[in-house]
């Protein structure tokens, strides 16, 4: 029995060998307080497991870490695009926020690696579950927030996340184009084809508006910021018309 609690006592108070150089190398910054770092890592499991309290784990990094994410993302969106009206900044952040975005980024920089886990949490396939990944980059950004402020941490989100928002909206968002030309391969119905019909307003403000085709017919006509949006759209709707008819 005391061998027990002496073994107890040394697993709550011993620390898991990590390497914070290489941690801080991979995200490209360097802590004054590295306990910070160490404590952003640890997933309740590893706590429970190895501190013998969930208290101990990253959840309350994960709180704060979420909000400065939220003002961070929402700064930057509001100073990117000053013509975009409030739903559409909405969306926007919505979508970079959200954990499907945030472990993106996370797998992006190999935070996914270092996460603290128990055995039990790693052989049940944690270390890809996308909810875990998502909430430790959020406890590493509060992290960064406590130990070098809110530049710092504005920096880190800039690099992670917001300078590579076109590729992570396109990891993130329903891929209509794909839906649709895996349907029309499956009827052997051939590709679709999209067009620009329109381009409105200014340089700096456009709408694009684009038709998508197959078989010479018009099925979808699609509007959007970006020739890009106004192509998913048109995709939505000729999935969305395609399931109401039958297809031959």
């Amino acid at each position: 029995m005391n061998i027990f609690r002496a073994l107890k006592r040394f697993f709550k108070i011993s620390k898991p060998h990590i390497n914070i150089e290489e941690i801080e190398s991979v995200l490209g910054y360097h802590f004054s307080d590295p306990t910070l770092l160490y404590k952003s890592l640890k997933h309740r499991s590893y706590s429970q497991t190895m501190e013998g309290d969930v208290s101990l784990s990253n959840e309350r990094f994960e709180f704060l870490g979420d909000s400065v994410l939220n003002m961070i993302i929402s700064q930057s969106l509001f100073d990117e695009y000053p013509d975009f009206q409030e739903g559409d900044l909405t969306k926007l952040k919505s979508t970079l926020v959200s954990k499907t975005s945030t472990a993106i980024a996370a797998k992006d920089v190999g935070i996914d690696r270092y996460i603290l886990l128990s055995s039990s949490e790693e052989d049940a396939g944690g270390r890809d579950r996308k909810s875990i990944i998502g909430d430790a980059y959020e406890a590493v950004v509060c992290s960064i927030f406590l130990d070098g402020g809110l530049e710092a941490a504005r920096e880190f989100v800039r690099r992670t996340i917001f300078d590579k928002s076109e590729a992570i909206l396109d990891n993130t968002q329903d891929n209509y184009k794909s839906f649709l030309l895996e349907l029309m391969q499956s009827k052997k119905l051939g590709h679709p084809s999209y067009r620009t019909i329109t381009e409105d307003g200014p340089d700096h403000d456009k709408i694009f508006t684009v038709e998508v085709t197959f078989r010479d017919n018009i099925c979808g006509i699609g509007k959007g910021k970006t020739k890009k949006d106004a192509q998913q759209n048109a995709a939505k709707v000729c999935l969305e018309k395609l399931k109401e008819e039958e297809l031959p």
